[in-house]
This record gives C-alpha cells, sequence and structure tokens, in this order.
C-alpha cells in the first residue's frame, strides 16, 4: 500500500500554500494526501507511516524551533514549503540538488532525479565550496561523484565558490531544493532557501531509483 503525503495542520496563508503544495506532491507520486495535527508531537509520530510530512512556514524569518526539530528528525521525508508564490507554483521547472560530500547524497540525488521526471522539470545538482586560502580536499569530487551517478540522467552541475547560505540565495531560480546532510547545510537550507525545501530522510525504494527514462490521519481538503 502507497503510503500517504502528509499535510500540517495550519489555518494560515503558510498552511494553505503547504496543503496546496501536498495535494500537487501527492498527485505526483499517485499517494493518498492525509492532513495531521500540527503539533511536532503528532507529526513525528505519523512519519512513521507516511511518505513525506508537507509542512508551511510564512515569511523570511528562521524556521521556529519545532519545525526545524520535524525536519530533522522525522522517519519519512520532509518538506517545508516557503518562499515566493512562483516558487511554491513550479515558475522555474527546475529541482535542484544541493549536494556536500557525504554519505546521504546518494539518497539526495536519487530522489531529486526522480521528482525533476515526475514534474517534467530540469535537473541541477549544487555544491557549496566556502572559499578558502588553502585546502587539501578536491572540491570537485562532489560534483565528480554526482555526474557518475547521474550518468545517462540530463542534468546541469554547479560548483559555487561561496558558503552555503550565499550558494542557496545567488541559485535561487528553483522550484524545490533537495537536501539531506543532517548537519549545519540542510539547517541553512531550511532558515533561507527561498523555495519549498525536502529533506531525505528515508533510503531510495525500487521506484525511486535515478531514472532513466519518463515512467490515524484525516483527509485533507
Amino acid at each position: 500500500m502507497t503510503k500517504p503525503v502528509i499535510v500540517a495542520t495550519d489555518p494560515t496563508p503558510a498552511g494553505d500554500a503547504a496543503r496546496r503544495w501536498a495535494a500537487e506532491h501527492a498527485r505526483l507520486l499517485d499517494a493518498p494526501l492525509r492532513s495531521c495535527s500540527a503539533e511536532p508531537a503528532d507529526l513525528l509520530t505519523a512519519a512513521f507511516h507516511a511518505d513525506t510530512i508537507v509542512l508551511g512556514h510564512h515569511g523570511p524569518f528562521a524556521l521556529p524551533r519545532h519545525l526545524t526539530a520535524v525536519a530533522e528528525h522525522a522517519d519519512c521525508d520532509v518538506v517545508v514549503v516557503r518562499g515566493t508564490p512562483e516558487a511554491v507554483h513550479g515558475a522555474h521547472h527546475r529541482v535542484t540538488a544541493l549536494v556536500t560530500g557525504s554519505v546521504n547524497d546518494p539518497p539526495v540525488l536519487h530522489r531529486a532525479a526522480d521528482l525533476a521526471r515526475r514534474r517534467g522539470s530540469s535537473l541541477r545538482v549544487l555544491h557549496a565550496v566556502p572559499p578558502l586560502p588553502v585546502r587539501t580536499d578536491d572540491p570537485h569530487r562532489p560534483i565528480t561523484n554526482a555526474d557518475e551517478l547521474l550518468r545517462g540522467i540530463r542534468h546541469s552541475s554547479v560548483v559555487a565558490r561561496m558558503h552555503p547560505h550565499e550558494a542557496i540565495a545567488h541559485h535561487a531560480d528553483t522550484d524545490l531544493l533537495v537536501v539531506g546532510d543532517p548537519g549545519p547545510t540542510t539547517r541553512t537550507a531550511l532558515h533561507h532557501a527561498p523555495c519549498p525545501v525536502l529533506v531525505v530522510h528515508r533510503p531510495p525504494t525500487d521506484d525511486s531509483r535515478v531514472p532513466t527514462q519518463r515512467r490515524a490521519l484525516t483527509p485533507a481538503h
């Protein structure tokens, strides 16, 4: 049975945007849409039975601590819907995977590629490299690894010579930012991205591998 997309009940404009986004996401996944209390404990419990939890957040302010906790600790993917109406409604036709060189990069790339396919959007891989006077690592390695994993999948790759928050702001022309590192890069995305952010928590299933071609809850209203 397909797990549902669960949206947090929130009687605000941000909550309305989250419900609209969740409904479209559920349609793309061919999954049922459900709603749940916005209390963190209820959302974390619901995450055991969900494909995705969708939260709304309004304005340019930092994400509240309770939403950050859900985004970081849920047992399923979490999407925080914020940003301009153009970004929320998919005007850019682009999905961006933010890679960091960690073990979380492959699931991020799998999910981003799958969602770009379902949305009919282009796929971009972004890696932020803070400028340092001396580097002992290869700043291009995460992109090289991503290009290898995405071999045969049309995408663009960008190494941004700037800090993550600067890279996110500079490459804001995207409808969805997909992240997976549980550390500061994901927190930066959640606090600064001018678009919905998807935090990957579950490993890819057979249905969400990198594609080679297109192919106690209450009902949400």
